[in-house]
Parts: C-alpha cells; sequence; structure tokens
C-alpha cells in the first residue's frame, strides 16, 4: 500500500476547501435564502408554462402534478428522484433532477448528486434559463468538491452566462473570483468582480474594495 506524498497542489487544494467553507460561513446563509426563493419562483413559472403547453400530453401533466405536490408538501428527496424515474423525458422530471440534486449535494452525498444532475438537459424558456444557471453552479461546486478547480471555474463561468439574473450572476461571480483566487490567478478574479460591477452597477460600492484603481 503507497502512502500519499504532500505535494504543492495538495497544500492548494486543502487551502481551496478552507476559503471555500469561510465563503459560504460569511455568506452562506444569504446566498442560500436568495438561490432558494429565486429556484421556487422560477419552478412555479416554469410549471405554469410547461402546463400550457403540454396540453394533452398525459404523461406530461402526470410529471408536473406530481412535481406540484413534491413542491407543496415540501418532500424528501426521494419523492423528486421517483419523479425523474417515472417520468423521464418530460419537464417535470428534468426540474426533478435539479431540486434532486441540490438536496443530496446539501446532504453531502457527492456522488449521488453529480449522477442526479447528470440528468438534467437544459431547458428552454426565461423561467427555465435561471434553473439552468442553477444547475451550472451545482456542478461546479462538485467540481470544487472533487479539487477540480479548472472545471469548476469554467462552469461557473457558464452558470453566469445561463441567465441575466441578478442574484445567480453575483453567487456565480463571487464563487468563481473565489476559485480563481485559490488558482493563484489574482488578475482573473479581479476581472470578475470588474465585470459584476459592470454589468450590475449597484454592486458598485460593495465590491470597491476587491478592485484594484
Amino acid at each position: 500500500m503507497t502512502n500519499k506524498v504532500q505535494t504543492p497542489e495538495n497544500d492548494l487544494m486543502v487551502e481551496t476547501k478552507g476559503k471555500l467553507e469561510i465563503f459560504f460561513d460569511k455568506y452562506g446563509d444569504k446566498l442560500l435564502k436568495a438561490v432558494i426563493a429565486i429556484a421556487i419562483a422560477a419552478v412555479v413559472i416554469f410549471l405554469a408554462v410547461s402546463i400550457v403547453k403540454s396540453g394533452s400530453q398525459k404523461k406530461e401533466n402526470a410529471a408536473q402534478a406530481a412535481l406540484t405536490v413534491a413542491l407543496t408538501t415540501d418532500a424528501g428527496v426521494e419523492a423528486y428522484e421517483a419523479i425523474v424515474a417515472e417520468y423521464e423525458g418530460t419537464a417535470a422530471a428534468n426540474t426533478a433532477a435539479y431540486i434532486a440534486g441540490a438536496n443530496l449535494l446539501e446532504a453531502g452525498d457527492i456522488e449521488a448528486a453529480k449522477a442526479m444532475l447528470a440528468n438534467y438537459k437544459d431547458a428552454e424558456g426565461v423561467a427555465a434559463e435561471v434553473i439552468n444557471s442553477l444547475v451550472y453552479t451545482l456542478r461546479g461546486d462538485i467540481a470544487v468538491e472533487e479539487n477540480d478547480l479548472q472545471s469548476a471555474a469554467e462552469l461557473f463561468v457558464k452558470a453566469m452566462a445561463a441567465s441575466a439574473d441578478i442574484h445567480t450572476y453575483e453567487n456565480n461571480a463571487l464563487k468563481l473570483a473565489l476559485v480563481y483566487t485559490a488558482m493563484g490567478d489574482a488578475e482573473k478574479a479581479q476581472q470578475t468582480y470588474k465585470e459584476l460591477v459592470a454589468r450590475f452597477p449597484e454592486f458598485k460600492q460593495e465590491y470597491a474594495k476587491y478592485i484594484a484603481e
């Protein structure tokens, strides 16, 4: 049995996790509440639009009904997993995959979350764009947990591009900047803050300290 050799790369990963833990300790409650509110609103709108579009499609209607029940009864992750399995290919199953993946990741089951999110396919429409972005965010979080910082950065960039929603954009910009910092790329981290402020000037005062003159 070989012993693990500590390398500078390993040290960086340990430091990275520490920085991310500090980030979530500081901003976690605020970001989580904002993201949950966004997700719920997006899901409700997405459901309404999908129901109208589905028309007489019995499978889609049944899937939407099951998802609505799960959402309104505060069901556990098993209920969403069941929807994904039973109604594969429907818009509701797609949304359920996101919700199940988010719950599994929050519970610390990285592999199960990763497998569940693999069922999600990018959806179309304004409301769906927010969920698309949130899925990229979750995948980015998983990449961080797996110490794959390059993939995490790419996923957070995709999350920022997927939706124009101010809260999801800010959340992903902060995570992206933190990953760049952990990778030792202070220039890209600073550029991320600059792009955030350029896109949403209302954040200028809040993030001024991160942007060198």
